[in-house]
Protein backbone atom coordinates (compact mmCIF):
# COMPACT_ATOMS: atom_id res chain seq x y z
CA UNK A 1 0.00 0.00 0.00
CA UNK A 2 1.44 3.43 -0.77
CA UNK A 3 0.59 6.33 1.42
CA UNK A 4 0.79 10.43 1.12
CA UNK A 5 0.31 12.84 3.78
CA UNK A 6 1.38 16.89 5.10
CA UNK A 7 0.98 18.03 8.30
CA UNK A 8 1.03 21.72 8.06
CA UNK A 9 2.46 22.18 11.34
CA UNK A 10 5.85 19.72 10.77
CA UNK A 11 5.87 20.85 7.43
CA UNK A 12 6.80 16.93 6.52
CA UNK A 13 4.99 14.55 4.54
CA UNK A 14 5.31 12.51 1.24
CA UNK A 15 4.03 13.89 -1.84
CA UNK A 16 0.79 12.48 -3.68
CA UNK A 17 3.12 12.20 -7.01
CA UNK A 18 5.59 10.42 -5.27
CA UNK A 19 3.45 8.13 -2.53
CA UNK A 20 5.87 5.42 -0.24
CA UNK A 21 5.13 1.95 0.42
CA UNK A 22 4.46 1.44 3.94
CA UNK A 23 3.37 -1.29 5.92
CA UNK A 24 0.22 -1.04 8.40
CA UNK A 25 2.52 -0.40 11.58
CA UNK A 26 4.07 2.54 9.63
CA UNK A 27 0.65 3.77 8.69
CA UNK A 28 -0.45 4.14 11.67
CA UNK A 29 2.49 5.65 13.52
CA UNK A 30 2.29 8.54 10.80
CA UNK A 31 -1.55 8.66 11.03
CA UNK A 32 -1.39 8.62 14.88
CA UNK A 33 1.53 11.98 14.55
CA UNK A 34 -0.57 14.20 12.56
CA UNK A 35 -0.89 17.45 14.34
CA UNK A 36 -4.63 18.51 14.55
CA UNK A 37 -4.22 21.09 12.43
CA UNK A 38 -7.07 22.17 9.30
CA UNK A 39 -6.32 20.32 6.59
CA UNK A 40 -3.68 18.39 7.51
CA UNK A 41 -4.34 15.16 5.52
CA UNK A 42 -2.98 11.69 5.24
CA UNK A 43 -4.28 8.86 2.29
CA UNK A 44 -3.42 5.13 0.66
CA UNK A 45 -3.23 3.80 -2.80
CA UNK A 46 -3.57 0.59 -3.40
CA UNK A 47 -2.14 -1.56 -6.17
CA UNK A 48 -4.89 -0.75 -8.91
CA UNK A 49 -4.24 3.18 -7.93
CA UNK A 50 -7.49 3.60 -6.08
CA UNK A 51 -7.18 6.11 -3.36
CA UNK A 52 -8.83 7.09 0.02
CA UNK A 53 -7.75 10.26 1.84
CA UNK A 54 -8.41 11.37 5.39
CA UNK A 55 -7.96 15.46 6.09
CA UNK A 56 -8.73 16.50 9.64
CA UNK A 57 -11.70 19.16 10.04
CA UNK A 58 -11.76 19.46 13.40
CA UNK A 59 -11.44 17.91 16.94
CA UNK A 60 -12.29 14.21 16.50
CA UNK A 61 -13.74 15.50 12.63
CA UNK A 62 -12.50 14.26 9.63
CA UNK A 63 -13.16 13.82 5.69
CA UNK A 64 -13.11 11.02 4.27
CA UNK A 65 -12.48 11.13 0.89
CA UNK A 66 -12.39 8.00 -2.25
CA UNK A 67 -11.42 10.33 -5.12
CA UNK A 68 -13.83 9.20 -8.09
CA UNK A 69 -12.02 10.37 -11.65
CA UNK A 70 -12.13 11.66 -14.08
CA UNK A 71 -13.88 14.55 -13.31
CA UNK A 72 -13.78 14.26 -9.55
CA UNK A 73 -17.73 15.50 -9.40
CA UNK A 74 -19.04 12.22 -7.88
CA UNK A 75 -15.99 11.42 -4.98
CA UNK A 76 -17.59 9.21 -2.22
CA UNK A 77 -17.21 11.01 0.63
CA UNK A 78 -18.24 10.78 4.77
CA UNK A 79 -17.37 12.83 7.84
CA UNK A 80 -15.31 10.33 10.34
CA UNK A 81 -14.55 10.04 14.10
CA UNK A 82 -10.65 9.53 14.70
CA UNK A 83 -11.39 5.83 15.65
CA UNK A 84 -13.39 5.67 12.53
CA UNK A 85 -10.07 6.59 10.20
CA UNK A 86 -8.04 3.97 12.29
CA UNK A 87 -10.33 1.38 11.32
CA UNK A 88 -10.46 1.90 8.04
CA UNK A 89 -6.83 2.35 7.40
CA UNK A 90 -6.96 -0.78 9.08
CA UNK A 91 -9.65 -2.82 6.75
CA UNK A 92 -8.19 -0.76 3.64
CA UNK A 93 -4.54 -3.13 4.65
CA UNK A 94 -6.53 -6.42 5.36
CA UNK A 95 -8.41 -5.79 2.39
CA UNK A 96 -5.15 -5.02 0.60
CA UNK A 97 -7.27 -2.36 -1.54
CA UNK A 98 -9.28 1.01 -1.02
CA UNK A 99 -13.19 -0.08 -1.06
CA UNK A 100 -16.58 1.91 -0.37
CA UNK A 101 -17.74 2.59 2.60
CA UNK A 102 -21.21 3.69 1.78
CA UNK A 103 -22.70 0.19 2.73
CA UNK A 104 -21.48 0.94 6.21
CA UNK A 105 -23.13 3.97 7.86
CA UNK A 106 -20.97 5.28 10.49
CA UNK A 107 -21.80 9.08 10.54
CA UNK A 108 -24.61 10.65 11.96
CA UNK A 109 -24.16 13.87 10.03
CA UNK A 110 -24.16 13.87 5.95
CA UNK A 111 -20.49 15.44 4.16
CA UNK A 112 -21.29 18.68 3.45
CA UNK A 113 -19.36 19.81 0.24
CA UNK A 114 -15.83 20.83 1.04
CA UNK A 115 -13.39 22.59 -1.13
CA UNK A 116 -9.92 20.95 -1.04
CA UNK A 117 -8.30 23.81 -2.85
CA UNK A 118 -6.49 20.86 -4.89
CA UNK A 119 -4.04 20.68 -1.55
CA UNK A 120 -4.56 17.32 -1.02
CA UNK A 121 -6.32 15.07 -3.41
CA UNK A 122 -3.67 12.50 -4.91
CA UNK A 123 -4.75 14.00 -8.30
CA UNK A 124 -3.07 17.01 -8.85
Amino acid sequence: MNLFFHDYITEEGFNSNEPVDTDLDTALDIFYELNDEENNFFGLIDDSEKCIQFMFISEDNWLVDIPIPPDFNNNIQKYATYEECVALIKKTYSDNKVTSFLDKPFMKEEPKPHKNEGRWSVFD
